[in-house]
């Protein structure tokens, strides 16, 4: 039971960041790799939370949301939207210059905060705290991240799916060119859309400091699971990516309870991601998306 909770927190976690990558992908067609740093950048949000207010890291949501959303429309708009025509090749380069840019100005952090504010903030985890459910003693991070997961995807499928904000969306993800025609204001609703990414990403990592140690590099290892996700999902599937998201997070879980029980080094937890990367490419570049569009009789 342990063990399928944990596998169903992480997994959770691991949807947050990984559906608002997807969301990078389809509404500017940028390989985003500096999504990773967003989430480390909610982590150090609920550590500066929690260092100043002595709450609950949990209470620091809205300011990890904050912080990963600004960082991530920052980004749009002083790197991404600039380059915006000049090809995926340019973006997806210029993604990587930005992902060194961000850790090395999380490392200056770092040294800042343990210097000057004597914060430990290099590999610092978060204690947890339990609650009482139904009669049983659980860690509140099997609680907190599954609802709020959920609270937030059911959020993001309601405001593109449901409202004229997400049809704009929808339609600059379509076609950016026609879409501006039409009287769409691309930039404003790329930049909403950037937004909301680095939101997600950010709330994913308040999360993350409770089951793992978090540095200023630790992106570059949470950006290997997030691709493996986008990739198996199907690149543009908001829905594969969360199902891969799931499918990666419980098989993770278990690669690593597995390897603890042999006694072997769990740091071939990203040999999987690596595989899954390799092989749907190899297999099925489409992903999941691509079986059941086939599956429908529509082109996969």
């Amino acid at each position: 039971m342990e063990l399928l909770l944990e596998a169903v927190s992480y997994s959770s976690v691991l949807a947050l960041a990984s559906v608002g990558l997807s969301l990078c992908i389809i509404t500017t067609k940028v390989d985003n790799f500096a999504h990773a740093d967003y989430v480390v950048l909610g982590a150090y949000a609920a550590l500066l939370f929690r260092a100043s207010s002595g709450l609950a890291p949990y209470l620091s949501l809205p300011l990890a949301a904050l912080a990963g959303g600004l960082a991530a429309l920052l980004s749009y708009l002083l790197v991404f939207e600039p380059l915006r025509r000049h090809g995926t090749i340019t973006l997806m380069i210029a993604s990587m210059a930005l992902d060194l840019v961000i850790r090395a100005l999380l490392q200056l952090f770092a040294d800042y905060a343990q210097s000057s504010l004597g914060i430990f903030a290099r590999g610092f985890v978060f204690r947890d705290i339990a609650v009482q459910l139904g009669g049983a003693r659980l860690e509140m991070l099997t609680v907190a991240a599954p609802l709020t997961s959920l609270s937030l995807l059911v959020l993001l499928y309601l405001l593109l799916f449901r409202t004229r904000l997400g049809i704009r969306m929808r339609a600059v993800a379509e076609d950016a060119e026609l879409a501006e025609v039409l009287g769409i204001d691309v930039k404003r609703t790329l930049s909403l859309s950037w937004f909301i990414s680095g939101a997600l990403a950010g709330v994913a990592g308040v999360f993350l400091p409770f089951r793992f140690s978090i540095s200023p590099d630790s992106g570059i290892f949470i950006l290997l699971s997030l691709f493996a996700a986008v990739t198996l999902g199907g690149l543009g599937s908001l829905t594969g990516t969360l199902v891969a998201s799931y499918l990666i997070g419980f098989t993770e879980t278990m690669l690593v309870y597995g390897l603890s029980g042999l006694g072997m080094s769990t740091a071939l937890r990203p040999l999987l991601a690596f595989s899954v990367i390799i092989l749907t490419l190899l297999l099925q570049p489409r992903g999941l998306a691509g079986l059941w569009r086939t599956e429908r009789g529509a082109p996969p």
